[in-house]
């Protein structure tokens, strides 16, 4: 009897709980269902229903909770695995969203076509940094029958436009943004797609219609700080048909001003400075940017450039040993130190091993690897050398970081079969077993492959004859890194007084304390 009253106590709580959810209040349909568990703890319904409802309020650790519960009561439940997977992917718990994935893919009668399922997938992979299996898991949703309950064809066509400009394939990346720039995906707003459509068009080294897309977002939004900071470089460049210093230095600044916490902002109007020569004001908007992030190799390289222009070059050596400690594997950095040790006092042994360090990291490049046959030529023979080349700056996103998988996810992608693939489901998977494989995993695409661990230590010394290289230039005073930031650059009398031969200490990196190469990261960017 008591039974029977529970059950029907269950069964009333769940209906009123099912109208409360009709009605779109969810506090109490979530009361309900809580009121039906406790009549029976084991309701797959009550257990299921909280643990949906939990999911739509975002309180993922409750959901993940619920969900398990009814996975131990039901566990061939594939739906549940889906969404359970979804949490997982919302908590960032990639190895385990995986794995609620591969269940998933396992239980259900059909999973080739869920679009809930492979939209939650093609995020896996997005997040992975496996853009290849991410781009087919996307576009396998926007290919599946259009009646099913899933509207989210203008979010993926922005995600499939990001992942195929990462890729380098431009024109389809331009054609996902054109279809949704009417109707952007929220909370995305016309001025963001047109903020991606002006990348696309600069990745092209097509500035003209890079800078007609990121003008159309200033004038939605004239304080876009990233905007204006993209538009600032663009009229830096020297590709460009419109390149113009003072614009470029304009630009940047109001970027500032909309946001002057942006490390970047900071460096790149210290590369428009340096274009004209303004070496104290670049000096005083590279000091801003490491203030904000120290830890930037390419910031630390163009501080290199900016001190050897000047020939402070016992400086510029220990901003190169900084970028080489938080990242080994820039080419520009080592073939700067190469040019360094030429200059000072012909260094050349030193300067031989610079240079093929650089062409190690950077093959292809003949500048490189002329300078470095031309030194062995003349070490071997006494020949005279030419002049030693200029320094050389890196682009500011060349080093941005490659795309790593997040430690611990193991396992083959979940991916439709390709034709010459063989299933990899069980014997009795209620997957059809001929149309969806697990390949073997691959990992998104870096921008360069570095050719081996670097086990040296730091550069040698920089020998200098006072008398052959005297600076034409106030001298600068060493980067400050632990200091508190300043909001704009300082005026050329604070920056004089801070630039006297008194405030010049001038140390070899080995002698200093700084942090170790093994906890380095290369800079993450923007886009």
């Amino acid at each position: 009897m008591i039974q029977k009253l529970n059950s029907a106590n269950e069964q009333t709580w769940l209906l009123i709980g099912r109208v409360a959810e009709q009605m779109e209040d969810l506090e109490h349909a979530l009361s309900a269902y809580e009121n039906a568990l406790r009549h029976n703890p084991m309701s797959l319904s009550g257990l299921t229903q909280v643990a949906g409802i939990a999911r739509i309020k975002e309180n993922y650790p409750k959901a993940i909770e619920f969900f398990q519960r009814v996975l131990s009561l039901q566990e061939d439940n594939g739906e549940v695995w889906s969404a359970l997977g979804h949490c997982y992917l919302m908590q960032d718990d990639l190895q385990k969203a995986y794995a609620a994935y591969q269940q998933a893919l396992y239980l259900l009668p059909n999973p080739k076509e869920d679009p809930k399922l492979w939209y939650g997938i093609g995020i896996l992979y997005d997040r992975y940094g496996s853009l290849d299996h991410a781009e087919e898991a996307f576009s396998s949703v926007l290919a599946m029958d259009k009646d099913l309950d899933f509207d989210k064809a203008n979010e993926i066509l922005f995600r499939l436009g990001i992942i195929y400009k990462q890729q380098g394939k431009y024109e389809d990346s331009l054609a996902c943004f054109d279809r949704i720039l009417r109707n952007p995906p929220s909370p995305l707003a016309h001025a963001d797609i047109w903020f991606q459509i002006g990348h696309v068009y600069e990745q092209q080294k097509d500035h003209v219609q890079a800078k007609d897309a990121y003008e159309r977002v200033v004038a939605d939004n004239p304080v876009h700080a990233k905007v204006l900071q993209q538009l600032g470089w663009l009229y830096h460049q020297d590709g460009s048909s419109f390149q113009n210093q003072e614009l470029a230095i304009q630009y940047l600044t109001k970027s500032l001003e909309a946001d002057s916490s942006d490390a970047q902002s900071w460096y790149l109007l210290g590369r428009a400075y340096m274009a004209g020569q303004k070496y104290n004001k670049a000096y005083e908007a590279y000091q801003q940017a490491v203030y904000r992030d120290g830890r930037n190799p390419t910031f630390w390289c163009s501080i290199g450039v900016l001190y050897f222009q000047i020939n402070q070059f016992r400086d510029a050596l220990d901003a190169y040993s900084r970028a080489i400690r938080i990242n080994p594997y820039i080419s520009e950095v080592w073939f700067d130190l190469g040019s360094l040790y030429e200059s000072c006092n012909n260094q050349i042994s030193d300067a031989i091993d610079a240079y093929a360090r650089a062409s190690e990291l950077d093959p292809a490049n003949g500048v490189i690897s002329s300078r470095l046959q031309l030194l062995k030529t003349a070490q071997a023979t006494g020949g005279q050398l030419p002049a030693a080349p200029g320094p050389q700056d890196v682009h500011p996103t060349a080093y941005a970081s490659a795309v790593v998988p997040p430690p611990g996810l193991t396992g083959p992608p979940l991916l439709l079969q390709p034709p010459n693939q063989r299933a990899s489901f069980r014997a009795d998977s209620r997957g059809a077993p001929n149309e969806i494989s697990l390949p073997p995993p691959s990992q998104g695409p870096s921008t360069r492959s570095p050719p081996g661990p670097f086990r040296g230590g730091p550069p040698p010394p920089v020998v200098i004859d006072e008398n052959r290289h005297v600076s034409l230039h106030t001298p600068l005073a060493p980067m400050d890194v632990d200091g508190p930031g300043r909001d704009f650059p300082l005026s050329s009398r604070e920056s004089s007084s801070r630039s006297g031969q008194g405030s010049l200490l001038l140390h070899h990196p080995s002698s200093q304390n700084q942090t170790p190469a093994d906890d380095g990261r290369t800079r993450g960017h923007h886009r």
